[in-house]
């Protein structure tokens, strides 16, 4: 999501390659300096909402390595999102309290 116009609505199409070689590099650099929590957007990444996309999550926990936590943007749940990877959901759990 490299723009603020309809971040709410869009869905971005992004292909395998572009995603590793253009998108997942800075993920990686902070993920190898160490950090402990990662936001997920409000946008959607080829038709699945950010915070519970299985694609871009399991590419983060998966091929990256990162074991820390993955926390929504405000209100940016749509479902229960577990599975995919996601661990906290702000502002206050209306998906994750079920």
């Amino acid at each position: 999501n490299n723009q603020e116009t309809d971040r709410l609505t869009v869905s971005v199409k992004v292909s395998a390659r572009t995603l590793r070689e253009l998108y997942a590099p800075p993920f990686a650099a902070a993920i190898e300096a160490g950090v402990g929590s990662i936001m997920c957007s409000y946008n959607r990444v080829g038709g699945e909402w950010s915070c519970e996309n299985a694609r871009t999550l399991g590419l983060l926990r998966g091929e990256l390595g990162f074991g820390g936590f993955v926390v929504s943007d405000w209100g940016a749940v749509h479902s229960t999102s577990l599975s995919a990877g996601l661990d906290q959901e702000m502002p206050g759990g209306v998906f994750l309290n079920e």
